[in-house]
């Protein structure tokens, strides 16, 4: 119902469009007068030497995580992060943001009253995904605002996020159970589509390029590794891990088919048929709730066929889960090398091939992966609170 409702909508701006231009003005007059009042109302830039401004897409939360990170552990610096809805019906109010545009407020005069406020107070700005800040958040691209930031004395750098750099070829010579191995459909064509733009824009860009997580410096070897922030202390618990007679496994896919789900869901499905797990799969679940989630887990099962180390991830260590994922010998060997102590990752080894063995392994022997759960915490702390992160924006860009 929700699909059907938008698809009216975007037909009925169509009709409007096509209308003569003084009737379509009226038309769309008060929308456009809650637009601006919309985006008038957002909270202006805290007084600060340094001021960073990052959007507009928050994906998974985490530019509202880099922004905190460098308002909490730079002196004098303030950071805001934008998040523009894309449609209708996408829910991602579930995400905590600075600044949030609704469809109705990219109706109004985004680049006069929204754009302008930026070039007046932001100094330094991230730009998510090749995605512009000023206006045309969703359709334009970071090189149309180059020009007015740097008329306006503004540095600038891009984030991408993992999907929208990543070649889907590449990562299929990459990795031997990669997600894009199988047969092509209109999605990952899409994804394609999105990585080839992307990577067009970004051969003429010239600022500083961030990735959130190792893996994607196989893609962008230049590119400076900014970790996620999440909230340590949010996730922490003290409830035990792998103490039950029956362990329960989790696995939360933000995305499904790329976080190899049809296989973790067939070899759970059977292992919990069988007695020796609880298996609880989430989707959908507001991002406030999952604390308690993965408090009540055992075992997180993150991912087995990408080899990215995500945001789950890191809420799991924080909350001394045993994680098991896949990840590369060379996205581990990185961060053991990030690490003040040299210590590895706290990350059980499994891939597409391998869950099963891994879990039954484990399910024989809990006891033998308390110690590696218990290193999750302090991991996250180290790694994942905000402080590493302020550094290396300190470092590159601000």
């Amino acid at each position: 119902m929700a699909e059907s409702v938008s698809d009216l909508r975007r037909l009925a701006w169509k009709g409007l469009a096509r209308l003569p231009r003084p009737v379509r003005e009226l038309a769309y007059l008060p929308v456009r007068r809650t637009g601006d009042a919309q985006l008038r109302a957002l909270t202006p830039m805290p007084a600060a030497q340094r001021r960073l401004y990052l959007g507009p897409w928050n994906t998974a939360g985490a530019a509202r995580g880099w922004a905190q990170a460098a308002q909490e552990h730079l002196p004098n610096t303030a950071a805001q992060n934008l998040w523009a809805q894309r449609t209708s019906t996408q829910a991602h109010f579930a995400y905590a943001a600075d600044h949030k545009l609704s469809i109705v407020a990219q109706r109004g005069h985004v680049r006069r009253i929204h754009g302008e406020r930026v070039l007046r107070e932001a100094t330094h700005v991230i730009f998510e995904s090749g995605r512009p800040v000023l206006a045309n958040f969703h359709a334009g691209s970071m090189l149309e605002d180059v020009p007015a930031l740097r008329a306006a004395r503004i540095g600038y750098a891009v984030l991408y996020h993992g999907s929208d750099i990543r070649d889907l070829r590449e990562h299929a010579e990459r990795y031997p159970h990669s997600p894009f191995r199988q047969e092509w459909d209109d999605y990952f064509t899409t994804l394609q589509s999105i990585v080839e733009k992307n990577r067009a824009e970004l051969a003429d860009f010239d600022g500083t390029v961030f990735v959130p997580t190792p893996d994607l410096l196989d893609v962008l070897p230049d590119a400076t590794w900014l970790p996620l922030v999440i909230d340590v202390d949010r996730f922490t618990t003290d409830a035990p891990a792998l103490e039950r007679s029956v362990p329960v496994v989790l696995h939360a896919p933000s995305n499904p088919r790329l976080k190899g789900t049809a296989v973790v869901e067939d070899v759970l499905s059977r292992m919990g048929e069988e007695g020796l797990v609880e298996y609880r799969q989430l989707s959908g679940v507001p991002h406030a709730q999952m604390p308690a989630f993965v408090a009540d887990a055992d075992i997180v099962v993150d991912q087995v066929v990408l080899g990215n180390p995500g945001v789950l991830m890191a809420e799991s260590w924080a909350a001394g889960r045993l994680v098991v994922s896949h990840l590369p010998e060379s996205v581990r060997s990185r961060m053991a090398q990030a690490d003040p102590d040299g210590q590895a990752a706290p990350v059980v080894e499994a891939d597409a091939g391998t869950l099963e063995e891994v879990l039954r392994e484990i399910v024989a022997d809990p006891s033998s992966f308390q110690d590696t759960a218990a290193r999750g915490p302090a991991w996250a702390r180290r790694h994942h609170d905000g402080r590493r992160s302020a550094r290396v924006l300190a470092d590159t860009l601000l």
